[in-house]
This record gives structure tokens, sequence and C-alpha cells, in this order.
């Protein structure tokens, strides 16, 4: 390279670098602004696009499980909706310019998935549309509507791309992994005030912060969402990294230290559906790992006699948010703890009591997901004032604490069809990976197959949001695909006909002592 061409790209270089630092350093001086946000957000983006170009799909990966929010857009949107937008952008855009790009072909799962997002969309033109109240909207709502139909789109940018199979390890790990820094939100009661920045990127939910019936009992009952959230992604990690029969067969500690650790940990969250989820993970890979039939059915009865017979006599003495969490077992608890999750437990009957004659008014064309801003600010006040109940502003939110009902009121019998045609499709599709994926993979389609099944038996019978675990199981699904390049399928024996046996030459059907004779 000449002098005159270095100095011609610095030159190039300083015409970029310095206008934009003059910019930033203006709108800097007005960062609350919506206008400088904006601009702010838009030069960063055409700033990062070329690493985005590289990495927008492990990005999106990392990001998928994570609570994290991009805090300088408007509405301060989670980060993987912004992922998956750029993802689905960048891939559709590689495919429009190469024709070497393709989408993994999946009808069996697509057509479910583009049948619900008609469905929402229709819904949400005859409910009030689809408002935004951060951006000025006098109908909210809207954001739930985001999840569900960005989450369809990070679906369409997962099965853009493919996972290589020595790269599996890898991005199972950024998969889950990433929730980790969900725990980040739970610190807010422990971290000096000069870190509080960085809670603009991990939110800080109510949850972390509150106390649970501290008026009544005088004693408060800390839960820590972000922390259940990352002990469930490494209790995750290292069940479809490793698997059970591995660490069982090669003694791995290491492994047990960090499953028995990352259940203890997360038991410190006070969530009792962390106990269920993660037991109902537990047993169905045991299951689909075939141990069911092996000596270590016996060593695991063992174990849970021995942990039950430990917990039995100490139960009582361990902090009020394990006991809570352990409150879905026959155990001696505080009532401070017992109460509690008793009055969450009634909390959600008397819900379910109360919404299911909705199902009939919703039937055909569902409610929708948007709401009034006022009718939402006039049900909050009476909530505080004690003249509404909490179980009415719940219904209003569309927060019903119920898998299949919040499928269906807010989007009647055609979502339900969608939904559960969803689901059976993308078992099936798993169970198929599972059965027929590259051997390598074994282990890792092996979890996801167990990890959807428990996930939906969790979602359809305890605890499930339409609208919030949409993203998570399309998440496992797209995985899942990107992964094994689609739904693998059986083997097919060869059928060719074999080629007739060619006649031996007539010497060569001469004995050998003959030929020689002859000679």
């Amino acid at each position: 390279m000449t002098s005159a061409d270095a100095t011609l790209r610095a030159l190039l270089a300083y015409a970029l670098i310095l206008p934009a630092a003059v910019i930033v350093g203006y709108f800097v001086g007005t960062p609350t602004d919506f206008t400088s946000l904006a601009i702010m957000a838009l030069l960063m983006g055409i700033l990062t696009f070329p690493l985005f170009l590289k990495w927008h799909f492990p990005l999106l990966m990392l990001t998928w499980n994570m609570t994290a929010l991009a805090f300088f857009l408007p509405g301060r949107p989670q980060l993987w909706i912004l992922m998956a937008v750029v993802s689905l952008f960048i891939s559709v855009s590689q495919r429009t310019l190469t024709r070497n790009k393709e989408f993994l072909h999946v009808p069996s799962v697509t057509a479910p998935l583009v049948f619900l997002t008609a469905v929402v969309i229709v819904t949400a033109y005859f409910r009030g549309g689809i408002g935004v109240a951060s951006l000025g909207s006098e109908v909210v709502g809207g954001r739930r509507y985001i999840l569900i139909l960005v989450g369809v789109m990070g679906f369409f940018a997962m099965i853009g791309n493919r996972i290589p199979v020595e790269k599996a390890h890898l991005y199972i790990g950024l998969f889950f992994l990433g929730a980790v820094l969900n725990a980040i939100g739970s610190t807010a009661s422990f971290v000096p005030q000069w870190l509080y920045p960085i809670f603009w990127m991990f939110p800080v939910t109510t949850n972390d912060l509150g106390s649970l019936n501290a008026s009544v009992f005088r004693e408060s009952i800390d839960r820590f969402q972000g922390l259940t959230l990352a002990s469930e992604a490494v209790f995750c990690y290292v069940l479809a990294r490793y698997g059970l029969r591995d660490t069982f067969e090669r003694g791995r500690v290491l492994r047990v230290l960090l499953l028995i650790g990352a259940a203890a940990l997360g038991s410190m969250g006070g969530f009792r559906s962390l106990f269920v989820t993660m037991t109902l993970i537990f047993v169905i890979t045991f299951f689909f790992e075939g141990l069911f039939r092996t000596k270590y059915a016996v060593l695991l009865a063992g174990v849970a006699i021995f942990f039950g017979a430990f917990l039995v006599p100490f139960a009582d003495k361990l902090p009020l948010s394990m006991q809570r969490t352990l409150s879905v077992l026959p155990l001696k608890l505080d009532p401070v703890a017992r109460i509690s999750a008793q009055g969450s437990s009634e909390w959600r009957i008397e819900m379910w009591k109360t919404v299911w004659p909705e199902v009939g008014h919703y039937f055909w064309l569902g409610r929708g997901l948007a709401i009034e801003a006022a009718d939402l600010g006039m049900t909050t006040e009476m909530e505080r004032r004690g003249t509404a109940s909490s179980q009415e502003l719940a219904m209003l939110a569309g927060d019903y604490h119920s898998g299949p009902l919040s499928s269906i009121i807010p989007f009647g019998v055609w979502g339900a069809i969608g939904w559960i045609w969803f689901l059976i499709a993308a078992w099936r599709a798993l169970h198929k990976n599972y059965h027929y994926g590259d051997p390598e993979l074994k282990q890792i389609n092996t979890f996801l197959l167990a990890y959807f099944t428990a996930k939906l038996i969790f979602f359809t019978t305890v605890f499930g949001n339409f609208y919030s675990d949409l993203p998570f199981f399309v998440g496992i699904v797209g995985f899942s695909f990107a992964l094994n390049g689609g739904i693998r399928q059986p083997a097919v024996a060869s059928s060719a006909v074999q080629p007739l046996r060619q006649p031996r030459l007539v010497q060569d059907a001469i004995p050998a002592g003959v030929a020689a004779m002859r000679h």
C-alpha cells in the first residue's frame, strides 16, 4: 500500500469519525429527550451493523432466554426482541442476495405458526388494535402482541441459519447460559448505589425487591426471580451438555455438585414452580435416556430417600424463601411460608373459577390483549383502595395464571386450535430429531425433547401464559431445527436391485488340471 492510499484511508476515517463524535457529543447533552435517544440508537445501529452481519445468529442465541432490556430504544424492549428482528432481517437479506442461503423447510411447524399469527392479527384488528403506552397510545397491551409476533419472527430467524455439529456445545451454552445474567436483577438490594445504572439493562422485578405478606406476619419472604431463572439455566445446561447417563457412569462429581448447587441456589428464590419444573425436567430426562431400566433407577430412589430423610427434621429451619419453594412437599414448615404458598394457590384457583365463564363469551372471537389505559388506571386505583379484587385487575390485564385459559380467552377457539396444533407438531418434530438425529447430537436432542415435554406439562396443568411462553416454546423448536438441519427422518433402506451375476468365461470354468494337460 502506498503512502497516498494510507493517507486517503485516514482522511476517510476522520471524515466519518469526527462528525459522528460531534453528533454524539451534541445529543448526549439531552440524554432523556426522545429525539436524542432515537438518533443515538440509529447511529449506534449503523456503526455496529458490520458486527451484526457476522455475529447476529450467535447473539440471538445468547439473548433469547435473557431478560435484559434494550434501554436505549423507545419502550425499552427486551434485548432478544431487538436481536430477533435484526437476525431475521439479515437472514432474509442474505437469502435474497445469495442463492446458497436457504431457510430450513419445516412446513409441519411453520403452518400452525402462520395460522396462529393470522389469528392474533385478526383478533387485534377487531379488539382495539395494537397500542403501546410508552409511545403515547391510549390503548395499552401492545407489548404482549409484540412478544407473540416477534417470537414467531425469531423462530424464522433461527431456521434461516444452521448450527455446525462441531459447534453444538458452544451454541447450547449460549442458548442456556445467557440466562445466568438474569441474576443481576436480584442483586439490587445488595450492590452499592454507584452500580445502579447496570439495572437499566438488567431489570429489577417487584419480586426481587418485595417482601411477601410482611404486613400480616411482620416478616418477609424474599423472592428473587432473576436468581431462579439463572439457576434453572445452569441446571438445564448441565443436563443438555453432559446428560445423566454420562454423569453417573463416569462418576463426574463436579457435574453432580453443579446440579445440586443449581437446585439449592434456585430454591432461595421462593418459587414453587422451580422445584416442580426441575423435578419434571430431571425425571423426564431420566426416562428418555433409558435409565429407568438400569441400576441408576435404584440409585435415584436411594438419593431421594436420603434427601427426604434430611429434610424432614430440618425443613422448618431453612430460610423462609427455601421453605416456600419446598411447600409442595408434605413437610413441617414455618407457618409464614406455608400460609404464603397456600394463599397463592387459593388466589389462583379463585381466579380460574372467576375466569371460566368468560370462555363462552369469547369463544368465537377472542377478547384480545388490548386494554384501555383509562380502564386500567381506574381498576388499579380501585384495587389499591380495596373496592376491587386483585383477580379483577389480573383479568383486565389478561394474566389468567393458566396456560389453556390464556390462549382461548384472548384469541378464542381459533387461537386454541392453532396453539394446540403447533404444540403437537413441535413435539413430534423434536421426537423425530431425538430418534433419527445425528449420533453426535443425541444428548442435546434428548434433553430438548425432555425439556419441551416438562414445560408443556407445567404450562397445561400448573401455570402458563400464552403471550410470554410462546417465545420460549418456539425457541426450543427453532434451536432444534437449526442444530439438526430441520426435521430428521428415518433412513430409507436401500432397495436397489442387485446386479445379475456375470457368467464365468468358458476357459475359467475348465479345471486347472485339464488346462495343464492341453499344454
